[in-house]
């Protein structure tokens, strides 16, 4: 049980969802409808919301503990609506982003071109410098040139600098002299340092994450500063915590540090949230395929072995991001991405999508028109329109209706065949995206179940795990809120890198022990930190090395023993990496030349949790109602059911229509819906006769 209530909250582009335990552990779910023209002001208009509703003493609320995720940082980065920045590269190198990798996105199509820079050539200035690869000054920091080409860019308007010299990561000493004279010399002009947002070798994708981290840092400024004055207003005395892009949660102040690392706060959160709502259903060790469909978009993740799978090699808005992220993939299939026709014919869905305000047409806002899969779910009968959208939004059928003949017009179709033939596509696109998203981690889709969230995941998980040849699908008991749920719950997560790019011929003992020390250091003193006014129960460091043949071009992630790293055990260290090779590519080179590349840790703080629900079921089921709902294209009779008025042990065959206040879930024929313990509800395909 949580010894104090607790707070999480994920703000989405239509809804704002808050997740709140009480003293006694009472769970209060909550929507309030998200400002996007003023990020934070929803949260703390649901926090208010909430303290009348929960009857929360004050002496508890003020001892709240309270995680806020957004989405505040990577729609920033996607807008490109952040701070104009300037690059100081080492001399002879400024055309590093403009040369990336050489790479375009797709190779066959002649019209592709690799995404534009963050920053163009001419906002980028050369410093006389040079460190070589071992980290020893082979020409020494020119201080006038780098104080000149500073100048040059406050000149074209740059609000913030960031220098990214050669081989920093190994030695930032003149990264770090460069800023000392350019601030002495240029009072109030922000320089920020990429050996300090992440020391990895890759100067191009270092370079990259530290422009990233500058851009977005005035956003998430001013939206840490909203949170922590308005929380601090509303008597919470507690320290405010984000949600972090690898499932964890750190201190608003520190994220405010280094925001890159808050890029997929929300989704992150999600998939965190969703691998303690397998646990809480009784498969703590499960492999999951996740499924968030939201307003905007529609994220995959995935959890191997009861944990989110996280990736130090994923792209954001077109930019590689080297910090490790929960690994998810968005494509644009939310409830409001856009349905129209293409000049072909045919029905294409997103990946513009309407936003919460107008939003789809059925929503009545303003003079919004414009057909969305939110109208197609409603015309086809899934969603109730008596029925408020999260319990406040009143959907209006013949809105949704003529947004949907208009574009009928162009192909010849009337509304209730657009509904249909949107849902299919939008089914198509959902389960072709998982069985990409899965075949990139190795793993088969069909041993794998779906967790599906969000305000319309449920409504189209069966559809998407019968495209996909998955056969269970597991909806948690409130799903349309989940990520605010994961936030609630998330631990203290960080992770670090420590350099050291030798071949562990030449690494003895004490030089491994060096490096083993340094990152240890960095993880306690974050801890620490981060751990202010938390009952942080155990924590637990697991070391990770990138290692690679001489001569390879790419890194194997080998865990590594703590023993192994304190002693110099260099051989266990080496045949550990043997053995991951072999593992990953079915081969292995004992006799060749092995690289520690870099060292990582992950830390994890863990602390008290709520405990698990036991839903609170009827003990006589309430008779379901029934209402015509068009299903693969054919209208079929759906029984409906209020989700709290079914009985424990009831097993609902399909169709049917489960309801409750912050989503909804389809059964269609052919599955099988029974309730767990927790209120979860499990639905699994029925075996072919």
């Amino acid at each position: 049980m949580c010894a104090k209530p607790c707070l999480g909250v994920d703000v989405g582009g239509t809804f704002t969802d808050l997740a709140f335990y009480g003293e006694n552990g009472e769970l209060h779910c909550i929507k309030v409808a998200s400002t996007p023209a003023q990020p934070g002001l929803s949260t703390l208009q649901g926090v208010d919301e909430l303290k009348r509703r929960s009857g929360c003493s004050d002496e508890a609320w003020a001892s709240m503990s309270h995680t806020h995720s957004n989405t505040v940082a990577v729609n920033c980065l996607i807008e490109r609506s952040g701070a104009r920045l300037g690059l100081l590269v080492t001399a002879g190198f400024r055309d590093i982003l403009e040369i990336a990798r050489l790479t375009v996105p797709q190779p066959a199509r002649y019209d592709s071109r690799r995404p534009l820079p963050l920053v163009p050539r001419r906002r980028v200035a050369e410093v006389r410098e040079r460190i070589d690869a071992d980290g020893q000054p082979v020409e020494a920091l020119d201080a006038d040139s780098a104080v000149s080409a500073a100048r040059r860019l406050q000149a074209q308007g740059c609000e913030i600098l960031v220098a990214c010299f050669l081989h920093s990561y190994k030695n930032p000493a003149h990264e770090r002299a460069a800023r000392t004279a350019i601030q002495s010399a240029l009072p109030g002009l922000a320089v920020e340092l990429s050996s300090d947002v992440w020391p990895q070798a890759r100067e191009f994708e270092r370079a990259t994450l530290a422009l990233v981290n500058a851009h977005i840092r005035p956003a998430v400024e001013r939206q840490v500063t909203l949170l922590v004055n308005g929380m601090a207003e509303r008597g919470v005395r507690t320290p405010a915590r984000g949600s972090r892009s690898n499932g964890g949660m750190e201190l608003l102040a520190t994220m405010a540090e280094r925001p890159v690392t808050s890029l997929l706060s929300g989704p992150a959160a999600g998939v965190a949230g969703a691998a303690a709502a397998a646990a809480d259903t009784g498969w703590p060790t499960a492999d999951l395929m996740t499924l968030d469909v939201g307003g905007t978009s529609a994220d995959i993740g995935v959890v191997r072995r009861g944990r989110p799978v996280l990736s130090a090699q994923e792209r954001v808005a077109d930019f590689p991001i080297l910090v490790p992220t929960v690994a998810v993939s968005a494509i644009g299939a939310g409830g409001g991405s856009i349905i129209d026709a293409d000049a072909t014919g045919a029905l294409k869905i997103g990946p513009k999508s309407t936003g919460a305000d107008p939003g789809p047409a059925c929503y009545g806002l303003g003079d919004g028109n414009v057909a969305a899969m939110t109208d197609a779910f409603l015309i086809a009968g899934f969603l109730n329109p008596q029925r408020p959208l999260g319990g406040r939004l009143k959907l209006v059928s013949e809105l949704g209706r003529r947004a949907l003949e208009a574009v009928g017009r162009k192909v010849g179709l009337s509304a209730e065949q657009v509904a249909d033939g949107a849902i299919q596509v939008a089914t198509a696109m959902l389960a072709a995206e998982s069985t990409s998203v899965l075949a990139r981690r190795d793993v088969d889709l069909s041993r794998f179940r779906m967790l599906a969230y969000g305000g319309a995941g449920p409504l189209v998980a069966a559809l998407v795990a019968e495209a996909a040849y998955m056969d269970c699908v597991l909806i948690p008991p409130v799903p349309g809120t989940l990520s605010a749920l994961g936030a609630a719950q998330a631990d203290l997560e960080g992770d670090f890198v420590q350099p050291v790019y030798r071949d562990l011929a030449n690494l003895d003992a004490p030089a491994l022990a060096e490096a083993f020390n340094a990152i240890r250091s960095q993880s306690a003193a974050w801890l620490e930190r981060e751990a202010t006014g938390l009952a942080v129960q155990h924590a637990i460091i697991e070391y990770t090395a990138e290692m690679r043949y001489e001569g390879q071009g790419y890194d194997v992630t080998v865990p590594i023993e703590e023993d192994w790293l304190a002693n110099g055990v260099a051989e266990a260290i080496r045949g550990a990496f043997h053995d991951a090779h072999e593992r990953a590519f079915g081969h292995r080179h004992d006799d060749a030349g092995v690289w520690l590349q870099e060292l990582r840790a992950h830390l994890t703080g863990h602390l008290p949790k709520p405990a698990p629900a036991v839903a609170a079921t009827a003990e006589n089921a309430t008779p379901p109602s029934t209402r015509i709902i068009r299903l693969r294209g054919n209208p079929v009779e759906a029984r409906v059911f209020e989700r709290e008025g079914i009985a424990a042990n009831s097993r609902i065959e399909g169709p049917a229509i489960i309801e409750q206040m912050d989503s909804t879930t389809l059964v269609p024929d052919g599955w099988e819906l029974r309730l767990a313990r927790n209120g979860a509800l499990i639905i699994t395909r029925k075996p072919t006769q």
